[in-house]
Parts: structure tokens; sequence; C-alpha cells
């Protein structure tokens, strides 16, 4: 456990170091960019590169590679191990008393998390009830209530969100700027910005520990107020009338003493109005930014997924060798029995691989996994006799729930050499062992 949190917060880390340096490039960009980047690293710490191995690992490849070319993927995993799990070159020294250490640990995350949470669900429940207790504003604001409570203009609820406008501030307000912020408040709810919101509350609930989060969550807010500040702009309100109207504001929490919520408007406001009054558009991201951008974001969901199928991958070519080479030294049963044409049945049970009702090709069609039609020679006692082949082995069968035929290659190539006088060839090669006299070959169109 303690191992798999170094990882996930090792990697958060380094992915949130990422997106630091890619919105430094793009301080010219658009706000609503960084934004959007600063909301993947915080979602990042929600979800683990762990869980993008386990899912690759749980759709592997579609089928097992070759036994000899699992030397190449140790490889490739061995090599891609570290960037997964960093902790795997650390040693990690047991505590003296763990018993009581991590149940403090513990404690005391959950304390502070617990505390965060109902910091959050206070602030939920008092903006509920403030949006509930508003009235319909009037004139052509369908989309706004007016509250008599001293607060700012904010959207309340993640569904069907609401403005709220202070009653004492429509006085202090002109149309043209009444219009700009209802324009700003209109933005955050078409960017579905308290969704986002209430989701890094919840990573800052369960990673309050980590400083990384806090900086996200500042870096959040402040994108967050310049792409809808960029947008009222774009829209073509004034900026001189915005900036105004958002300094009014100011001034109507002052008067209403709410000294918090000045704080959370100006706490950046002289950069905020030069922004404003300076009114220069973002550069467009361009389709080389674009590009690498995306390319980015993919390789970041599909590198621990294509490392997780390379492990799952590996794991399956060695549980492969393991069995064939079990079954090579496995003493083998044959007993003739007068079967159906399509009962063929394979299973493992513990030290025990058995193939039912067989002819001899399909048994050396199953452990090559090709069609009947494909294997080609001999005669029709091919098709003709039917077996029970029972394999004894010296070790237990690895894990015999995912047997997989292609582990009676070996046994199969003995079994025809031995009791049937055969030998098969694939693409004109023998098939270990060989020098007997009727060969099998199989068709190399699959």
């Amino acid at each position: 456990m303690i191992r798999a949190l170094i990882d996930h917060l090792w990697q958060s880390t380094l992915f949130g170091a990422a997106i630091w340096s890619i919105t430094l490039a793009l301080r010219a960009n658009s706000a609503a960019v960084r934004h959007g980047l600063w909301m993947m690293a915080s979602l990042k710490f929600l979800v683990p590169f762990s869980a993008l191995y386990l899912a690759g690992a749980a759709a592997g490849l579609v089928t097992p590679v070759e036994v000899q070319q699992t030397s190449l993927f140790g490889t490739a995993v061995q090599a891609a191990s570290p960037m997964i799990s960093p902790s795997l070159s650390l040693s990690v020294a047991p505590s003296k008393d763990p018993s009581l250490l991590l149940p403090a640990l513990l404690t005391a995350w959950a304390l502070v998390a617990l505390g965060l949470g109902a910091r959050w669900l206070r602030n939920w429940y008092a903006a509920e009830r403030i949006s509930r207790a508003a009235r319909p504003a009037p004139g052509s604001l369908p989309d706004a209530c007016v509250t008599d409570a001293d607060v700012e203009p904010a959207v309340a609820r993640v569904l069907n969100p609401v403005v709220l406008l202070p009653s004492a501030l429509l006085g202090r307000l002109s149309p043209a700027q009444l219009d700009a912020v209802m324009a700003h408040e209109r933005e955050h709810i078409a960017r579905h910005d308290n969704l986002k919101a209430h989701l890094h509350s919840l990573v800052e609930a369960l990673f309050w520990f980590h400083p990384l989060v806090w900086f996200i969550g500042r870096q959040l807010m402040e994108e967050r107020e310049r792409a809808c500040d960029e947008a009222v702009i774009d829209r073509g309100h004034d900026p001189g009338e915005y900036a105004a109207g958002i300094l009014a504001v100011c001034r109507h929490c002052a008067s209403a003493h709410e000294r918090h919520a000045v704080a959370a408007i100006a706490g950046d406001l002289t950069t905020r109005i030069r922004n404003i009054l300076g009114s220069r558009p973002p550069l467009a991201l361009g389709f080389t930014k674009a590009l690498l951008l995306s390319t980015c974001t993919l390789a970041v969901a599909t590198i621990p997924f294509a490392a997780g199928a390379m492990d799952d991958a590996l794991h399956r070519h060695e549980m492969l060798a393991n069995n064939t080479r079990a079954l090579w030294e496995a003493d083998i049963e044959v007993r003739p029995v007068a079967g159906d044409a399509d009962g063929v049945q394979v299973f493992a049970t513990g030290r025990e691989v058995t193939v039912r009702n067989t002819t001899l090709r399909q048994l050396v069609a199953i452990a090559y996994g090709v069609r009947p039609w494909q294997v080609e020679g001999a005669g029709d006692w091919l098709d003709s006799a039917r077996y029970d082949i029972r394999a004894l082995v010296p070790a237990a069968v690895s894990e015999p729930e995912s047997f997989h035929p292609y582990a009676l290659r070996g046994l199969v190539n003995k079994l025809l050499a031995s009791r049937f006088d055969l030998e098969v060839y694939v693409n004109q090669e023998c098939q270990r062992p060989c020098g007997r006299t009727l060969p099998v070959s199989l068709d190399s169109a699959r």
C-alpha cells in the first residue's frame, strides 16, 4: 500500500511539473487552454497510472506471442518499469513500530480530510440555501436570481446552475456593466466551472498534505477567471465598462463588510484589471502546439496502458514456456475412444493435462493454432481414429485455469514421433524431434 502511494505521488508530482512547464510555454495563449491543462494535473491525482496499467494488463495482447520472443518483451517491460513504478528503485526501511505509526498517519489524514470535506459541505449548503431563497431577476435576465444576501455575483449549483445577483449591487451597476458581469458568470456556466471546482475540492480533501495540490488550486482559480475575462472581451463588451463593473462589485463587498469576498475577488485584481484594459487577444494555439498537446495527452494514457498490456503478455509468455517445459517431461497415456466428430476438449488440473476425443489432425491443429484443414499430409487415418490423451507432469501446471493449447506443441511433436512415427513441419522446417518418415505439414495460409 505504501509503495503504491509513493508511486502515485511521484507520478502525479512529475506530471504536475510537466504541466507547469507547458503552461509557461503557453503564457501568450488562451487562459482556457492553460486552465484545461491544470485541470488535467488535478485529475491526475484521482487517476493513478496503475489503474491504466491494470486496464492494459486486463486487455493484454490479442493472442500469445511465441515463446522465443519472451526476452524481447521482458527487456521492454524492464525498461518501462522505473517510469511506471519509481518506488521499485527505493529501499524503504521498516519502521521500528509500524503498528503504531501507520494508524497514527491514517488518523491524521482522515481528520484533516474530514475537516475539509465538512467545510466543502458547509459552503455547498450555504450556496444552496441562498439560491433557494433567491427570487427571479426582473427584466431580461431569465438565468439570474436576485438575493438579499451580502454576496458577490456568483454561479450556484452544478445541475441547473443559476447566477446569483445581490440586490444591493443592482443599483451600483450601469446596464453595460451589468451585461458584462452577467456575461462573465454565464461563461462560468458554459465552461462547467462549478463541477471542475468541486472535483478539485475532492482532490484537495484527499491529498491535502501535498503542496502541489494547493498550488494547482490557485492556478485553476486564476486561469478560470482570466479565461472568462477573455471570453467577455471577445464577445464585444467594452473593456472600460467591464473593469468598472468589477470595481463596483469590490466596493459593494467592502461596504457590506465582506472582507473574505474582497480577498476572493481582488487576490490579483491589479493584474486582472490590467489584462482587461489591455484587451490584447491571446494568440491562437496553432497547429504545431495543438498537435504536441494532443500527442502528449494521448501518450499519458497510452504509455501505462501499453506497459500493462506488455507486462501481461510477458506473464503469459512465461507461463506458456513453463507449461511447455513441464509437458515435455510428462508421462503420456494414449487411449483410443469412440467419439463424436466435434467433441474435442482440452483442460488442465494441477499435475494433469487432458485432451479428450481428438483425432491426430485436430491435435496438431489445436497445438499450433490453425484450422484442421490447414494440417496437410499422411492418410485418412489422421481423421478416422480418436484418442483420449492424458499427460502427467512432474511439476504442477502454471495457472491451469488459464492453460493455453500452444503449450502442447512439444508434447504433440514428441507423441507423434514416438507413437505414430510422424514429424511436424512448419514452413518446411521440421519441429523437434525430427528424423521420422511420415511428415505432417501446416499450411502457412492462416
